[in-house]
């Protein structure tokens, strides 16, 4: 009999194999647009309201995907989790972000669609062919949710969570930044106002997930002293003044696939993925 830990891994991995491949919004427009609806598919298949969140650029267009219990309109204070499908020119993108998208979706089948859970799957995060401007999706997304009043006592943004190294030096670090030098934690980066939901995930990977390593950063300055800790869909949030998070393997600063066409599943770890899961499902269950 399989054991449901190794139930979890295997879901993980799956989802992981059915979205990597070439999807940025310029070249691969249409399979970017594949992976959409196979999200939107699992959200409805775990109880939720699915809504699209739609804006055009450069004439095509391209959506956010909303899932919550019974609409955006159903409530006005969310918990959010989110990550983003799409994948940088070039690259199948499994753990840039496919691997966030997976957790994010078994977070979602686990909980369901609790009161005050909203999950986006954001587009367009990365870089486009056809513009300078990144994280595109996202900030369309914050601007209109603020638009409406909408508040977030916590935003959970999985960016890059599949990759680890046990081996010694694996790690680079940002200057000024103070961790471990072997990549095999998960690191967690905030805001001042994310301090508390920071120490929410430690102390849930602790009791839930004993054998996951996790880092804390405070990133001051929303970030911009240092300008890596605003490369994913968090960073809009900071800026509109919510409690964010980024729970991360750290992306370039570990994974040398990163950006490449080498960016595969098989070069992920499903038990790290599943540990993340893990603690961000039980970290949950602490503050729904």
């Amino acid at each position: 009999m399989i054991s449901v830990e190794r139930k979890v891994k295997n879901r993980i991995l799956d989802t992981v194999k059915k979205l990597e491949g070439l999807r940025d919004g310029h070249y691969h427009y249409d399979e970017l647009v594949r992976r959409a609806e196979y999200i939107e598919q699992e959200f409805v298949s775990y109880g939720f309201t699915v809504e699209r969140d739609e804006f055009r650029l450069n004439g095509r267009l391209h959506w956010n995907i909303v899932a919550t219990p019974a609409g955006i309109k159903g409530c006005s204070e969310w918990i959010l989790v989110g990550a983003h499908y799409d994948a940088v020119m070039d690259s199948p993108g499994a753990d840039d972000n496919a691997s966030g998208v997976a957790v994010m979706l078994e977070t979602a089948r686990v909980l369901g669609p609790r009161k005050g859970l909203k999950c986006v799957a954001f587009t367009l995060e990365e870089p486009q062919a056809d513009t300078v401007s990144f994280l595109i999706g996202s900030r369309h997304f914050v601007k209109r949710m603020k638009g409406l009043g909408h508040r977030y006592r916590a935003a959970f943004v999985l960016e890059s969570v599949g990759y680890i190294s046990h081996k010694p030096e694996s790690q680079l670090l940002p200057p000024f930044v103070k961790a471990p030098r072997v990549g095999d934690f998960i690191g967690v980066v905030g805001n001042r106002k994310a301090e508390g939901i920071m120490e929410e995930f430690r102390d849930a990977a602790a009791e839930h997930a004993p054998g996951l390593k996790v880092v804390t950063y405070r990133s001051p300055m929303r970030g911009f002293l240092l300008l890596e800790t605003r490369f994913s869909d968090h960073a809009p949030f900071w800026d509109a003044g919510y409690p964010a998070i980024m729970i991360t393997d750290t992306a370039m600063f570990r994974n040398p696939n990163y950006h490449t066409p080498y960016d595969t599943a098989e070069s992920l770890s499903p038990d790290f993925m599943a540990q993340v899961a893990k603690a961000l499902i039980h970290t949950l269950n602490r503050i729904l």
